[in-house]
C-alpha cells in the first residue's frame, strides 16, 4: 500500500474518465457499505426531539431580547437538516428505503429544496465533482466573487435565492439547465408538482405573517436556513473550496478534517470525511470514520481543526473562519446594539439579523482582504 503524496498523482489521457479509488480490503469494504438501523434510529431521534425542544424554548422567548440566542441556537441546529436532507437523499441512513424516502421529503421540506432535481443534481455533484460547467452544486467558483463570496453566501442569500428562482420555473414547467441535464424525463411531472407545492406552503406562511402582523411563523421554518445557517456554511464551504478544480482525483478536489463527535456524529453526520465520501458515497455516515481508518494513510493529513497554524496558509479555512467571525460580530453587536429595540418590538428580531450582516461584512472584509480572493481564484493542490 503506497502513502499518500500529491507529487505521485499522474492521470494519462485514457484514464481521465476513472475516478482514483483506494487499496482497501473487499470484504472490509462490504462491511462498511451495510446500513444498521439502531444508529440511524438513534441519531434521528435524538436530532428531532432536540429540534423540537429549542423551537419550543425560542417560542416562549418571543417577546423579549432572549429571542435572539434563542432563535439563534435554534436555527443553527435546524441549518443542520441539510446534512439529514444529504444524507438520506443517498439512501444510506437506514435499511429501509421507505424510511431514507420519507425522511428524505422532510429534510428537503425544512431546507426549501425540491428533493427531485436535487436527487439528480446531487448524484451529478458526485460524478463530476468540482468539474467547471459541469457540476451544478460547485459553491466556490472561479475567479471568485468577493461579494458574492463573502457576503451573500456566508448566510447563504445567494444559494437560497438561486434556489427560489429554480423553484419558482419548475412550478411554471420551465425547466433549467439543471432539470435539463440532471433529471430524466419520467421524473420532472414530479419535480413540477414538488416546486408547485413549495410554492404553494411559502405563499401560506408569509400571507399568514403579514395577516398576524408578525415574523414568528417565518422564524421557524424555512428562514432559519438564513439567520441560523452561518455555522453550518463555513463547514460546508471547506468541502471543496480553495481546492483544484477538474481533477479525477478526489484528495486533490476534497477535504477531509476532524471535529469533535457531537458535531461530527449529531450534526453534520460525519462530512468532516469529506474525501473518504466521495470515493465511497454508498458508505452509510455512522461508517465513515471506520472508513477514514483504513485508508488515511492513502490521504492528505486531515487537519486537526479550523484554527491551526497550517489553515491560515489554506484558503479553504479562510472562508471558514471568516464565516464564524461573521457569526459572533452579529451575536456580539445583535445582543448590545438593538437589545432595547428588540424588547420593545420583538418582531424586528428577524430584520435586525440580516441588517446587521452588513456591519459584519466590514469586518470580515478586513480580516481577510483580498488577498484571499486571489488565492481562491488560482489555488490548487500539486
Amino acid at each position: 500500500m503506497s502513502k499518500f503524496n500529491y507529487s505521485n498523482i499522474e492521470f494519462k489521457k485514457e484514464s481521465l474518465n476513472k475516478w482514483w479509488r483506494p487499496e482497501i480490503d473487499k470484504k472490509e469494504l462490504k462491511k462498511l457499505h451495510q446500513k444498521r438501523d439502531l444508529p440511524a434510529t438513534l441519531n434521528t431521534l435524538i436530532y428531532f426531539s432536540t429540534l423540537i425542544l429549542l423551537g419550543y424554548i425560542a417560542y416562549l422567548s418571543w417577546g423579549s431580547w432572549y429571542a435572539l440566542p434563542a432563535f439563534l441556537i435554534y436555527g443553527t441546529f435546524y441549518s443542520f437538516t441539510n446534512a439529514r436532507w444529504h444524507e438520506y437523499g443517498h439512501k444510506t441512513f437506514f435499511k429501509s428505503k421507505i424510511l431514507n424516502d420519507i425522511f428524505y421529503e422532510i429534510s428537503s421540506f425544512l431546507q426549501y429544496l425540491e428533493s427531485v432535481s436535487w436527487r439528480w443534481s446531487h448524484h451529478h455533484h458526485h460524478s463530476h465533482t468540482i468539474h467547471q460547467d459541469i457540476d451544478y452544486e460547485i459553491q466556490v467558483t472561479r475567479p471568485s466573487k468577493l461579494f458574492s463570496l463573502f457576503f451573500l453566501e456566508c448566510f447563504r442569500i445567494g444559494f437560497i435565492w438561486n434556489e427560489f428562482k429554480k423553484i419558482l420555473s419548475h412550478s411554471l414547467g420551465i425547466m433549467t439547465p439543471v432539470a435539463i441535464d440532471c433529471v430524466p424525463k419520467n421524473q420532472r411531472w414530479k419535480m413540477i408538482w414538488n416546486s408547485r407545492f413549495l410554492m404553494i406552503v411559502k405563499i401560506i406562511i408569509i400571507s399568514y405573517s403579514v395577516y398576524i402582523n408578525s415574523f414568528l411563523p417565518m422564524m421557524f421554518i424555512f428562514t432559519p436556513n438564513i439567520y441560523g445557517g452561518i455555522f453550518l456554511q463555513f463547514l460546508v464551504m471547506t468541502q471543496h473550496g480553495g481546492l483544484k478544480a477538474n481533477s479525477w482525483d478526489h484528495r486533490e478536489s476534497t477535504r477531509t478534517f476532524y471535529t469533535n463527535p457531537i458535531l461530527g456524529w449529531l450534526c453534520y453526520l460525519n462530512m468532516q470525511y469529506h474525501i473518504e465520501h466521495h470515493i465511497f458515497p454508498q458508505v452509510p455516515f455512522y461508517n465513515l470514520p471506520k472508513l477514514h481508518e483504513l485508508i488515511k494513510e492513502q490521504m492528505p493529513k486531515p487537519n486537526k481543526s479550523f484554527f491551526n497554524e497550517d489553515n491560515m496558509k489554506d484558503p479553504g479555512e479562510l472562508v471558514a473562519i471568516g464565516g464564524l467571525l461573521d457569526g459572533l460580530a452579529i451575536v456580539v453587536m445583535g445582543g448590545t446594539a438593538f437589545i432595547q429595540s428588540m424588547t420593545q418590538n420583538p418582531e424586528w428580531a428577524y430584520a435586525l439579523l440580516l441588517g446587521l450582516e452588513g456591519i459584519a461584512f466590514v469586518i470580515w472584509s478586513g480580516v481577510v482582504k483580498s488577498k484571499t480572493l486571489l488565492a481562491f481564484s488560482t489555488s490548487s493542490r500539486r
